[in-house]
């Protein structure tokens, strides 16, 4: 085997490995900074946790002078919805957000600010009855 062959083994060899590691590291930095869930991004830790897209809930409030009501999501923006529950990051908020501004509503006038919060479920370790957990929040203005 000559040198170079040799180098090119360990290349195939290592690079693999460091892409899985990067994709780990990766992942481990997104859940502690911006919430990802452990069940994506990679699935590393999944298993660990409950913490699941379906096991998260938003809340959204479109706010008007003097007026805060609360709006559901409705389907049309499920995949909207989607990626803030499982990646709650300042621009899956923000996306989402926007659309509920524009939804139409009783109220007279333009929405001034959409605030949006995405909830966990958390169970006590000693109990084991379910609670809720604001995992982030954002307030938004059209």
């Amino acid at each position: 085997m000559t040198r170079r062959e040799g180098a090119r083994g360990r290349w195939a060899r290592t690079v693999p490995a460091a892409l899985l590691v990067g994709v780990a590291l990766h992942q481990l930095f997104l859940a502690q900074t911006v919430g990802l869930s452990p069940w994506f991004g990679g699935g590393f830790g999944m298993f660990s946790s409950t913490d699941a897209g379906r096991a998260r809930h938003i809340h959204a409030f479109v706010l008007r002078p003097g007026l805060e009501r609360e709006v559901f999501v409705p389907e049309s923006l499920g995949v909207l919805e989607a990626r803030a529950r499982t990646l709650p990051s300042d621009a899956n908020l923000r996306a989402l957000a926007l659309e509920l501004a524009q939804l139409p509503s009783p109220d007279h006038g333009p929405a001034t600010g959409v605030r949006i919060q995405v909830w966990r479920t958390r169970y006590d370790p000693e109990t084991l009855a379910p609670g809720s957990e604001l995992l982030r929040g954002l307030v938004v203005t059209p």
